[in-house]
C-alpha cells in the first residue's frame, strides 16, 4: 500500500512539472495582423507584413504614435522571407492572428499556388483569414491605409467584410480554407475579393499630433476575382458580385427597381432561400436556381401607388420577381461567355446529384459550364411596410 501511494505522489509531482513545450511569453512576440505579397524587383516575391503596435490600442499607454508597424523583405520564397523578417522586426513573429493576406494583381495572374501552398502548410497560420486581391494599388498599401475608427488596417477590413457580407451580400465570405479546396474542386473555380483604394493612398498611411487617419484614403471593397485555378483571369464590379451571392445563398440585401419610369421602390430582403438543380436535357446541361424571399417595402417614390393596399404589395412583388433573376442570368450569361469558369459550384451541385453524368464530364466540366443553360426562379414576398403604412409622400400625391 506505502508503494502504491509513493507511486501516485510521483506520478502527480511530474504532472506538476509539464508545460507546452512551445509556449512564448507575450514580451517576446509580436501579432501579425496582415500580409501583403508582391512580385519583387531583386526577387520573386517582396513580402510586407503588418504588425501590431499594442501599447498604442491601450488609451493609457498611447502617445499618437501609429498603432500597427509594416516592415518589407524580398526573397525567393515565401518561407525564407519570413524567417528572415526579424533583420528589421525586433519580437518573434505571432501569425495565428493574421486577419488578412493581399495579393497583388499582377502576381495574381502568374498562379497564387506556389507560395499560397508554404501557408497552408505552415502551422503558424490559421485557414480563415481572408485572401484579397488588390487592384490599381499596390497590395503593401491597403495594409499601410489606416482607418479613424479601427485602428489596424486589417482588423478593420475583416470587420468590413463581414459587414458587407451581413447586410448587403456583396461578399461571400470566402476564406483560405474555401478558397484552397476550391481550387482541387472538380466542380467549383475560386473567387476571392477585389479590394482598392478610393483617394490617395500615401495619405493613409500617417498618424500626427494624436490625430487619427483622416478619409483622404480608404480600403473599399471592389469586386469579386475569377480564377481559373490558381491563376487570376478576371474581376467582376461589387454590383455583380452580389449577384454571384444570390446563387450561393444570400444573407441580407437592398434591392431597388423602377414602379414607374425614372422612379424607384427598394425591399429590405430579410429571409432568402437558395435552391439549385442540376441535370441534363439530352446532352445539355441545365441549371435551375429557385429563389425564395421575404422582405419589407424601404421606400417608394410612386407617389399613386398607396401602400396600404395589397394590389401595391403584388405589384413590387411581381417586379422584382422579374429583375432579380435577370440580374443573376446577366452575370452568370457574362462568366460563361467572357470567363468560361465554374465559380458558382454548379459542377458540385451536379455531382451531388447526377452523379454518373458528372463523373463522365468532370475532366472538362467548364466546357459543359460554357454551354450550359441557365434559368432562374425568384418568388417574393414584402411582408410588411416598415412602421408606416402611408408615407408622406403618398399625401403629396392626392
Amino acid at each position: 500500500m506505502r508503494w502504491v501511494i509513493i507511486i501516485l505522489l510521483s506520478l502527480f509531482l511530474i504532472l506538476g512539472l509539464g508545460g507546452c513545450w512551445d509556449r512564448r511569453e507575450l514580451n517576446d512576440i509580436t501579432f501579425v495582423a496582415g500580409m501583403a505579397i508582391e512580385k519583387g524587383k531583386t526577387a520573386n516575391y517582396e513580402i510586407t507584413l503588418e504588425v501590431i503596435n499594442a501599447s498604442q490600442l491601450n488609451p493609457k499607454t498611447a502617445q499618437g504614435n501609429t498603432p500597427t508597424v509594416s516592415f518589407s523583405l524580398e526573397g525567393d520564397t515565401i518561407s525564407e522571407i519570413d524567417d528572415k523578417m526579424n533583420i528589421g522586426l525586433t519580437r518573434q513573429l505571432d501569425f495565428s492572428h493574421t486577419r488578412t493576406i493581399v495579393i497583388d494583381e499582377a502576381l495574381a495572374r502568374e498562379g497564387v499556388g506556389p507560395f499560397l501552398q508554404y501557408i497552408e502548410r505552415s502551422a503558424e497560420f490559421r485557414n480563415d483569414f481572408h485572401l484579397l486581391i488588390a487592384k490599381d494599388v499596390k497590395a503593401k498599401e491597403i495594409i499601410k491605409t489606416l482607418y479613424p475608427v479601427q485602428l489596424v488596417p486589417s482588423m478593420k477590413l475583416d470587420v468590413q467584410l463581414k459587414s458587407l457580407a451581413e447586410e448587403w451580400g456583396g461578399y461571400p465570405e470566402v476564406r483560405f480554407i474555401e478558397f484552397t479546396s476550391n481550387i482541387a474542386s472538380d466542380g467549383r473555380q475560386p473567387v476571392a475579393a477585389v479590394v482598392s483604394i478610393e483617394g490617395d493612398p500615401s495619405k493613409g498611411e500617417t498618424v500626427q499630433n494624436n490625430q487619427k487617419a483622416s478619409l483622404e484614403a480608404n480600403v473599399v471593397v471592389d469586386g469579386l476575382a475569377i480564377f481559373d485555378e490558381d491563376k487570376l483571369i478576371g474581376m467582376l464590379s461589387i454590383e455583380e458580385a452580389r449577384n454571384y451571392v444570390w446563387t450561393q445563398d444570400i444573407q441580407k440585401t437592398t434591392v431597388i427597381a423602377d414602379c414607374n419610369p425614372d422612379q424607384f421602390f427598394s425591399v429590405r430582403i430579410f429571409n432568402s432561400h437558395t435552391e439549385i438543380k442540376a441535370s441534363y436535357q439530352g446532352e445539355q446541361p441545365v441549371i435551375l436556381i429557385k429563389l425564395v424571399l421575404e422582405g419589407e417595402l424601404q421606400s417608394t417614390q410612386c407617389a399613386k401607388d398607396e401602400t396600404s393596399k395589397i394590389k401595391t404589395f403584388e405589384k413590387y412583388e411581381k417586379i422584382l420577381a422579374e429583375e432579380i433573376p435577370r440580374m443573376i442570368t446577366t452575370t452568370i450569361g457574362k462568366v460563361q461567355e467572357q470567363y468560361g469558369v465554374d465559380i458558382f459550384g454548379f459542377g458540385e451541385e451536379m455531382e451531388r446529384q447526377q452523379y454518373k453524368k458528372f463523373k463522365s464530364v468532370k475532366s472538362k466540366w467548364n466546357d459543359e459550364f460554357k454551354r450550359a443553360k441557365i434559368d432562374v426562379e425568384a418568388k417574393v414576398f414584402i411582408r410588411r411596410d416598415g412602421i408606416r403604412n402611408e408615407s408622406f409622400i403618398q399625401e403629396l400625391g392626392k
